[in-house]
């Protein structure tokens, strides 16, 4: 009897304890990481909170697309807020790398490695974005611009449509190199830029059909001098 007992419960107790033993160091520093990192990513907050404050950031972004954009998302409350909380948001990121790290097993450490490595490609998508960015912004200028000086009709579509399309190449680079849907986006972005094009050109050739003909006639046509020139000739 003495000895059920031994092999039905005090065994797996005692393999239980060990494995608690082994565990427990490690769960009690992860969560001391995590108490820690939480109360130094909030006291980060607010310093840069009062910093922005103090540099005025909220006047320094009122009017640009940023200012914009934030004001636009009544998710925080300013600009100064939105750049505080995102300051908090890469501590808590640095805190939770270092708790898995910490943790000590095979699976977080590869899961944090795998991270590390993929910052480079977060950083140049980053880049990427903000290049198309100001990419889209001067070229949609420039075709409003020459659109309205050649008194073309919906200049403000045209110049939207091209900042679309820059954006959208871009978004697609960025994807690209975040190894996103890399073959069923690029697929999609073949097709719908073959089907802007086409549908450009059909709309294009039935729309100014009669202008193209009467400019074909005109230069097909012979001038005075040139029927006088040819008559000459034979």
């Amino acid at each position: 009897m003495l000895e059920f007992l031994d092999k039905s419960f005090a065994e797996p107790l005692r393999r239980l304890m060990a494995l608690l033993g082994d565990v427990l160091p490690s769960l009690f520093g992860v969560l001391t990481i995590l108490v820690l990192g939480g109360a130094i990513a909030y006291l980060i907050r607010q310093v840069t909170y009062r910093f922005l404050n103090l540099v005025k950031f909220d006047r320094m972004v009122a009017g640009t697309a940023l200012g914009t954009a934030i004001e636009s998302a009544r998710v925080f409350r300013s600009a100064s807020d939105c750049g505080a909380r995102l300051v908090q948001g890469f501590v808590w990121l640095f805190i939770i790398l270092l708790a898995l790290s910490a943790s000590g097993t095979p699976l977080t450490e590869d899961l944090v490695s795998r991270f590390v490595a993929y910052v480079p490609d977060l950083i140049t998508a980053a880049l990427v974005l903000l290049l198309a960015s100001a990419i889209s912004k001067f070229l949609a200028r420039s075709a409003l611009l020459a659109a309205v000086n050649a008194q073309w009709p919906a200049a403000r579509l045209i110049a939207g449509g091209v900042r679309v399309l820059v954006m959208s190449l871009g978004v697609v680079v960025a994807l690209e190199q975040l190894r996103i849907g890399r073959t069923a986006l690029l697929v999609a972005f073949a097709i719908l830029f073959a089907g802007i094009v086409i549908a450009g050109a059909i709309a294009f050739g039935l729309g100014a059909r009669d202008l193209v003909h009467e400019w074909l006639r005109a230069k097909s046509k012979p001038e005075p001098g040139e029927k006088e020139e040819i008559l000459r000739h034979l």
